[in-house]
């Protein structure tokens, strides 16, 4: 009886080891650059509560533009909102509930509480604690967020002011 010998092509098996590395090497990659760009934002956090606003130096890529419902944001226009926002609210903290990414993007589900010490938009300091609530999604290329859109809870905001009645109040 004669045993066969088959022939295994060398082009196949190098083929089959290059395909098998490449998508090994892509998932990890993946993996890795997704955990830093939720560490980028998890940083921006961080650098908000500590009052640190050289970091959002590192924090934002060239041409970096934020969009929301109301308008959209170079990086100067954003760190005034941001400016303002805390001039407001001096004793923000924002906490990120959510973070999650996936490729190039991250969705951060955020609260910040704060207290209405300074003028916001108008309206004189209330002295009031309010909680806001919103969702961002952040683009982020080579390490720096480029382009966000952010959802957040207005309406409430000036309700806890006392700007906007709450439904079933009488107007205070």
């Amino acid at each position: 009886m004669k045993k066969s010998v088959k022939i295994i092509n060398p082009a196949m098996i190098v083929l089959s080891i290059i395909t098998v590395l490449i998508s090994c090497r892509g998932e990890n990659d993946v993996k890795i650059t997704e955990k830093e760009n939720r560490g980028l934002i998890y940083r921006y956090f961080e650098a908000m509560n500590k009052g640190d606003k050289a970091y959002l130096d590192e924090y934002f890529g060239p041409n970096y533009i934020y969009h929301s419902p109301n308008r959209d944001l170079d990086v100067e226009g954003f760190k005034a909102m941001h400016s303002m926002f805390l001039t407001a609210f001096p004793d923000a903290r924002a906490v990120a509930e959510d973070i999650i990414s996936k490729g190039d993007k991250v969705v951060t589900r955020w609260k910040i509480q704060g207290t209405h010490s300074g003028e916001f938009q108008g309206i004189a300091p209330t002295g009031k604690t309010i909680i806001v609530t919103g969702i961002i999604i952040s683009r982020l290329e080579e390490g720096k967020v480029v382009e966000e859109w952010e959802e957040v809870d207005q309406l409430g905001m000036l309700q806890q002011l006392g700007v906007i009645p709450s439904p079933g109040s009488k107007g205070e």
